[in-house]
């Protein structure tokens, strides 16, 4: 049970990594509680026996990370809105290009 906690804190430590400096980065809180959740369960496992917590360094290394990340992103990088005027006269523009195309076509039965 103690391996598959270790890797699944591994894949979700890891997910949460790749999710957060991705433009997806706010998914990456999931991950990233899901990782931390497992990290401390395994401390809870690990600590009636005195055995190597390397692995649960690095799960809760990547998890902060990667947390780290997503604050910087939410807090810095601001959603830039595109002008509506220029993105109504293109669809405008492209319906009645498409008008003009299908005028021009003749189907036969």
């Amino acid at each position: 049970m103690k391996k598959i906690l270790i890797i699944l804190g591994f894949i979700s430590a890891i997910t949460a990594v790749v999710l957060a400096v991705t433009p997806l980065f706010k998914l990456s809180v999931f991950p990233v509680i899901t990782g931390l959740v497992l990290g401390f369960l395994l401390i809870y496992l690990y600590r009636k026996k005195e055995v190597k917590t390397k692995a649960i360094q690095y799960i809760f290394l990547l998890s902060i990370i990667a947390l780290s990340f997503t604050i910087y992103k939410s807090i810095f990088i601001e959603a830039e809105i595109g002008d509506v005027e220029q993105l109504d006269k293109l669809e405008d523009s492209s319906k009645e290009e498409a008008i003009k195309e299908l005028e021009g076509i003749d189907i036969d039965s």
